[in-house]
């Protein structure tokens, strides 16, 4: 009887033995994963593609997350799917950064470069423009277009050395001189014409040979604006950059932005053109200026500055007989207006250096106060450029 029950208890140990290794086995299995055990990498990226093709782009990103636990350091193509999905969903900042990191891994996508470099043109942020801008030129030197646009960009960031050197590389091409006169024929007669295709192809052609020629602007600005162009904000754009010290230019593309009713736009506009005049041209007849400078605050609601600008015009017109007890008893009535302040700084500068320091700091706090609610620091492509004397 014990024999039999010891030969029992040698039977279950080695039963027990033979089966303690298949425990894990017999345990209850992890999830398994149907996308990731059956495709690899290159097929979730096709899917996630033909997603986007078939205008499911939402779907796409389940298979580009599942590419990505496959590839945690994805390559290029995986970003452009990505940037592609997010654009068609109408996420367009998602997508320009998706392209960046593409471009990131794969440097020789020209074309890529360019649409993000014209992306960053469009939404008035040169120094990224710019960026991609000089990338493209690194590769591709010789590019006319590219060189000018370099040069805008440059000269809106105050980057005045690197403006005049591609203005100088532009202008050492002496191609077509001896036809610039035939050209400005050709192009005054397209627009008497009213054959505004044409003159805005002949202007935008020759416009990278002769980048300082004042006529080629009118007439492209002439061009886009009769056949009603999309792209005429940006021939303003080039034409105030390009004559970055004229008043005018400033004073024609703040009307085409009070047109398109963008008045806080139209009035950083004009602010730079009363500060041109100031600087450059303080003999001149402020009326037109403070006008649409006061009609910029009119429309915008803002009732003490527009009382401001009409006690302004005043002080301007007498300014030579003008006291200083005067002008600071009415600037401290309207001690918030820019355009006041930026006078008080022109007008005590031959007259008072402490003064004039002064209403420079004034400056700089209202500003700084402003800065937010009057987006002075983003608001267009010439924010980064000062406006204090």
């Amino acid at each position: 009887m014990i024999l039999r029950s010891r030969r029992i208890w040698q039977f279950s140990v080695l039963v027990t033995s033979l089966f303690l290794p298949l425990y894990p086995i017999l345990a209850e299995p992890e999830a398994l994963n149907p996308v990731k055990a059956f495709y690899g990498y290159e097929d979730l990226l096709r899917m996630a593609e033909d997603k986007i093709v078939q205008e499911t782009p939402a779907k796409a990103f389940d298979f580009l997350i599942k590419a990505k636990e496959l590839n945690p350091d994805p390559d290029y193509r995986y970003y452009n799917l990505q940037a592609q999905a997010h654009m068609k969903l109408g996420q367009v900042f998602d997508g320009i950064h998706a392209y960046e990191e593409s471009i990131k891994r794969k440097k020789d996508q020209l074309d890529l470069v360019l649409f993000v470099a014209d992306f960053y043109e469009k939404e008035k942020k040169p120094r990224e423009s710019l960026y991609y801008t000089k990338f493209y030129l690194e590769q591709k030197p010789k590019a006319k277009y590219r060189l000018y646009l370099a040069a805008i960009l440059s000269r809106q960031l105050g980057l005045e050395t690197d403006y005049e050197s591609y203005m100088q590389i532009l202008e050492s091409d002496k191609t077509f001189d001896s036809e610039k006169e035939a050209l400005q024929t050709s192009l005054l007669k397209n627009i008497k014409n009213r054959k505004w295709k044409e003159a805005d192809d002949l202007s935008l052609r020759y416009l990278v040979y002769f980048p300082r020629e004042e006529g080629m602007y009118e007439t492209l600005i002439l061009a886009r604006r009769g056949r009603n162009s999309e792209l005429l904000e940006q021939a303003y754009i080039w034409t105030a950059t390009v004559f970055l010290k004229e008043t005018r230019y400033f004073t024609r593309y703040g009307v085409y932005l009070q047109e398109k009713e963008r008045y806080l736009e139209a009035l950083s506009l004009f602010r730079r053109g009363f500060y041109n005049l100031l600087k450059y041209d303080p003999n001149s007849d402020a009326k037109e200026i403070l006008f649409l400078v006061r009609q910029s605050y009119a429309n915008l609601g803002k009732d003490r500055d527009t009382l401001a600008i009409d006690s302004l015009v005043k002080d301007f017109q007498n300014q030579k007989n003008l006291t200083a007890t005067e002008l600071e008893n009415h600037v401290s009535t309207y001690r918030k207006n820019r355009e006041y302040l930026l006078f008080c700084i022109y007008w005590f500068s031959t007259r008072d250096t402490d003064k004039t320091n002064e209403y420079r700091k004034r400056l700089r706090e209202r500003d700084l106060e402003f800065e937010e609610s009057e987006f002075l620091r983003v608001m267009g492509p010439f924010a980064d450029l000062p406006q204090d004397l």
